[in-house]
């Protein structure tokens, strides 16, 4: 059960890995701003919590961007 558990957090944090290096190649030579890789980020279901690590910003920030993204 413990390998298991291991086993899925290390798979979660490659997988967390490819979609920053992902979004990084993506946004590297276009004009898109933190807030829209945020928006987009979080169109596609991720966490606060996961946004922050692909982005490398800290949760709260990025919890103030997405409230205030849904606010709008």
């Amino acid at each position: 059960m413990k390998d298991d558990k291991t086993s899925l957090s290390t798979i979660d944090r490659k997988m967390t890995i490819i979609i920053a290096l992902l979004n990084k190649i993506a946004h590297e030579n276009s004009s898109t701003s933190l807030k829209d890789q945020i928006e987009q980020l979080d169109s596609l279901g991720l966490s606060t919590s996961e946004i922050a690590s692909i982005l490398g910003k800290k949760v709260g920030y990025i919890s103030k961007e997405v409230s205030t993204l849904k606010k709008k």
